[in-house]
């Protein structure tokens, strides 16, 4: 007899949406923070065109979503 729970159960759903629930909020922290950082280095160095907030905000949802593809692999 095995004491482990079958994939299906209450507990591995519960576990698996709390994962993605936390890796879904992080990736908008990520992206948030990354773009208000470019919009004041923009407004800092005074420029006319938005060049950190674009570069900042591609790099930061690259970024999340290779980290993302990268975890859900992983059980």
């Amino acid at each position: 007899m095995s004491n482990e729970t079958p994939k299906s159960s209450p507990k591995k759903q519960l576990d698996s949406y709390i994962r993605f629930s936390a890796m879904g909020l992080q990736m908008g922290f990520t992206i948030f923070f990354m773009t208000w950082a470019g919009v004041k280095l923009d407004e800092y160095l005074q420029l006319k065109f938005p060049a950190f907030t674009l570069t900042f905000a591609l790099l930061s949802v690259t970024g999340v979503l290779y980290y993302f593809i990268k975890q859900s692999g992983r059980k």
